[in-house]
């Protein structure tokens, strides 16, 4: 791929720096579906950020013209940023966790192999509406990275998100984030790219979201860290609440009195103009007054870029030839390869023996078959468990028929792994790399397991009748 800046990215940091400037990227991360977006954001930078070379990391496989996203804009591809084991990365994260994983690497590719003196990272659905002057300033005056919090204010009006849900999801959001080619910065982004590696996905039970909830350690990693507390920036569903936004005669906005830099038009619906946010149920269209005509042109930008044909775009790592990965495949592959990679290939071979591979515990009875995928599905289902008790015969047996009929519309999994005719056809032994789950009461007294062996066995007994 030819160099965007015409010359090697040396040659020109050289160049620059005898000129006293600084070279900067703006990039973004997408997979297909998100195209219009991307586009949508690179067409407002080029607009007021003429100077700054810019980038789209693609989580997908490229279709059509890389030139559809504007006139300069690179395109890189996320498995070609040199990932250790990326395809196990697209196996254990769904769309949006891969997504925001890959993030770290894209900074490092941009300071380290490209030699950008900084390097932003905005999401596709901002808009860049005024200069990032401010985030130059803290740069240029020896910032090792920016930051925005999610709020500034509390929020405790008894309406989602509220201070609660904010921290669950990050202190930060990572929807913006800027990063200068010094050490302390590059140090902690190999950190965080060392994280997402294996704990990038959305659990925030077990405080995991993202990539967000581990740049919560970023003023503590980073003594050089600048928390970017200016109100135009970064505004969104999150923080609206607390900011006072006001037209201008110019068409420009100010927020609490200053300029509106960008805007996060998180969690629109195509087909609800008038929806602030999915992800809130505090703001109504009613409730943005003066900001409505802004989310009117945003949305006329994304149709005029194609946001109606991105709907039905499908992801090249939503399946492994040909078989689809539901959320359940996701996370049984992380449960069983917590912390590194199966060392099988993972194609529909190796998803087909880590779905229908036989339970330890004793739950295939009266020719049904029991497989780790299923019993996944129950364990992490409270309703399921309630409804279908594996302590008895017939609850086993409603369960197998309940994941016959529903589970693969429910998590949109392939009859292969679903339909027990079909298990029985492909009947594969235990992965020998797999970490072994715990088998229930491990380490009891012997008359304890007896007396629940035989607990079990009554209940069977009972159910028969």
């Amino acid at each position: 791929m030819p160099d965007p800046r015409g010359q090697s990215a040396a040659r020109q940091e050289l160049d620059l720096q005898a000129e006293g400037m600084s070279s900067r990227a703006i990039f973004t991360i997408i997979s297909n579906n998100y195209s219009a977006y991307a586009t949508t954001l690179m067409a407002s930078v080029r607009e007021v950020e003429p100077d700054c070379d810019t980038f789209v990391c693609l989580v997908d496989e490229e279709i059509g013209d890389p030139a559809r996203f504007g006139e300069g804009v690179t395109v890189v591809r996320a498995v070609d940023l040199g990932i250790d084991q990326f395809q196990d990365m697209a196996l254990r994260y769904d769309v949006m966790e891969l997504n925001t994983s890959v993030k770290p690497f894209m900074f490092l590719h941009l300071l380290e192999k490209e030699g950008y003196d900084q390097a932003i990272y905005m999401d596709p659905d901002t808009w860049l509406i005024e200069r990032l002057a401010d985030v130059d300033d803290r740069i240029a005056t020896g910032a090792s990275a920016v930051l925005t919090p999610h709020l500034l204010a509390p929020l405790e009006d008894a309406l989602m998100p509220d201070d609660h849900a904010i921290l669950k999801s990050g202190v930060y959001n990572l929807g913006f984030a800027a990063f200068s080619n010094k050490a302390e910065a590059r140090d902690f982004l190999k950190w965080w790219s060392h994280k997402l590696r294996f704990q990038g996905q959305s659990d925030i039970p077990n405080n995991l979201f993202t990539d967000q909830r581990w740049c919560d350690m970023a003023p503590c990693f980073m003594e050089k860290l600048a928390i970017l507390r200016h109100p135009g920036h970064n505004v969104a569903y999150w923080n609206l609440a607390n900011r006072q936004v006001r037209a201008l005669p110019n068409g420009t906005f100010e927020v609490d009195g200053h300029p509106l830099v960008f805007f996060h038009f998180s969690g629109l619906v195509r087909s609800e103009p008038k929806l602030v946010s999915k992800h809130q149920n505090r703001l109504q269209w009613q409730d943005l007054g003066s900001l409505q005509p802004l989310f009117q042109s945003y949305r006329a930008a994304l149709e005029s870029h194609g946001w109606a044909s991105d709907q039905a775009r499908s992801y090249a790592y939503g399946t492994r030839n040909g078989l689809k990965i539901g959320a359940p495949i996701r996370s049984l592959y992380r449960k069983l390869y917590p912390d590194r990679q199966a060392m099988a290939e993972l194609d529909r071979d190796f998803l087909l023996r880590l779905c229908n591979q036989p339970v330890q515990q004793d739950l295939s009875r009266d020719g049904l078959i029991m497989t780790e995928l299923m019993l996944h599905v129950h364990e992490s289902r409270p309703d399921l468990q309630a409804a279908f008790p594996f302590g008895t015969l017939r609850g086993i047996k409603a369960y197998v028929r309940w994941f016959e009929q529903t589970a693969g519309r429910e998590y949109g999994l392939d009859e292969a792994v679903t339909q027990q005719a079909q298990i029985a056809g492909h009947r594969h032994s235990r992965l020998s790399d797999a970490a072994v789950p715990p088998v229930p009461n491990a380490g009891r007294s012997r008359p304890y397991r007896l007396w629940r062996k035989w607990r079990k066995s009554f209940l069977n007994f009972q159910a028969r009748f």
